[in-house]
């Protein structure tokens, strides 16, 4: 074969701005053979027509469409479906930046966290907080069982939200239902239910925005919350004590700092 017409690898590259090694990877793929391989020296030509399969395969690498896809967008050698791989771009487009919104909300609700734990930690006394609705999955808590025992519980009751379609949102703690005389001690994690799931859980808890009394703790006191919210005990009512970490901007991974949050009267109920 002549070589008159043809391109070797390195004047390829500088055609193209595509590295050496990336064309030979391109090669092992599949997706873009060379015109010609000198048997002798084994060195690889491509003709001028592969400059715009070089172009197509780097709008792939640009909207990351797999490359092993790449002969999806082809009707042969030298015709690409331009439409296709366009629109096949577009869709992932709008999945990135539904990611990156998701993700954006998260963080404005952890820099939301943030403000409220400091806010709590330079008060002098309880705080009368409003909370949004809490979507949560429940699990008995016995206070006898070990560190390891209680990480164990946390792993199964992620698992089952998972096994749901739930998404397992960041906030977790204990959870005190009092009713009447009733007392009933939980550990809970904190989901978000995603369109379109249907069936939930039967230990699935929904509480709906209300107001709290909140107060910051050292350590868990959640088995106190009676001597701590004497008032609220007082009533006659059905509230949800919540304890859970504080999540100041500088967070102590060793001895972390503690919220205690009371349901006031009129707040969420089950």
């Amino acid at each position: 074969m002549k070589r008159d017409n043809l391109l070797s690898i390195g004047a390829l590259s500088k055609q193209t701005g595509v590295h050496i090694k990336s064309l030979r990877y391109y090669d092992s793929l599949g997706i873009l053979r060379p015109a010609y391989i000198d048997p002798s020296s084994g060195y690889r030509y491509y003709s001028l027509q592969q400059i715009p399969v070089v172009d197509a395969i780097q709008l792939c690498v640009d909207l990351d469409i797999p490359l092993r896809q790449f002969t999806d967008y082809c009707m042969d050698s030298s015709r690409i479906r331009y439409g296709r791989l366009i629109e096949r771009g577009t869709l992932l487009a709008k999945e990135k930046i539904q990611a990156i919104q998701e993700r954006l909300a998260k963080l404005e609700r952890m820099r939301a966290e943030i403000e409220h734990s400091e806010m709590l930690q330079k008060s002098d006394g309880p705080v009368q907080c409003s909370f949004p609705a809490m979507e949560l999955l429940l699990a008995p808590y016995p206070e006898d069982e070990s560190e390891l025992d209680l990480l164990a519980r946390f792993h199964d009751l992620v698992r089952m939200a998972e096994s749901y379609g739930l998404a397992i949102d960041h906030f977790y703690g204990r959870l005190l239902h009092c009713r009447g005389d009733r007392r009933e001690l939980l550990f809970y994690i904190g989901v978000d239910i995603p369109e379109g799931v249907q069936e939930l859980p039967e230990n699935f808890l929904r509480l709906p925005a209300g107001e709290y009394l909140c107060c910051k703790q050292a350590a868990p006191v959640l088995e106190d919350a009676e001597n701590i919210f004497p008032e609220q005990f007082a009533l006659d009512y059905e509230r949800y004590v919540i304890e859970s970490e504080l999540s100041p901007g500088d967070y102590d991974c060793a001895a972390p700092p503690f919220e205690l949050c009371c349901s006031l009267p009129g707040g969420p109920a089950k």
